[in-house]
């Protein structure tokens, strides 16, 4: 994969989010598409592939990624912005080796760390440890859900394709 894409520009500022979770999204896009033989294994990843995880990451984020915020920055701890700041740098700066080393990492379970990091600075009873747990619960909850789905899905595609 072209690690050119790897970065965006947002507000005129270089940003390491999204670029782990668009990659991620190409792969799957580029296994599909030489899987079908669409394309070889040898090409570079179309750019509409590259500009359509991009636009998807983005729209989702607009509409449901408030959500996240508020949890992210109210809910597990309440940050103050010099609390906010370092939580933020923090995650960028480790999303950005990720993305520059090919590490694939989700951006929320990142900063989710980085803003626990941050609480904790102020004291360990300043984390909701309730809400950390949930969100932990439901991160590993997610794989194996999205994998019985990811193979009922192939199951009934493979079912009616034949």
């Amino acid at each position: 994969m072209d690690c050119s894409y790897v970065f965006e520009v947002v507000d005129g500022q270089e940003s390491s989010h999204w670029s782990n979770d668009a990659q991620k999204m190409m792969g799957i896009i580029f296994v599909a598409l030489v899987s079908s033989g669409a394309m070889r294994s040898t090409e570079e990843i179309p750019l509409w592939v590259v500009l359509s995880c991009h636009l998807s990451i983005a729209l989702g984020t607009m509409s449901g990624g408030w959500r996240i915020v508020k949890t992210m920055g109210q809910k597990i701890t309440k940050l103050r912005p010099f609390e906010g700041f370092s939580a933020e740098t923090a995650g960028a700066l480790t999303l950005f080796g990720t993305a520059i080393f090919g590490i694939p990492v989700s951006t929320t379970h990142t900063i989710t760390g980085s803003i626990i990091g941050a609480g904790i600075t102020k004291r360990l009873s300043a984390v909701k440890w309730k809400v950390t747990v949930d969100l932990v619960w439901s991160w590993i909850i997610t794989i194996p859900i999205t994998a019985l789905f990811a193979a009922f899905i192939y199951w009934v595609t493979v079912t009616f394709l034949k």
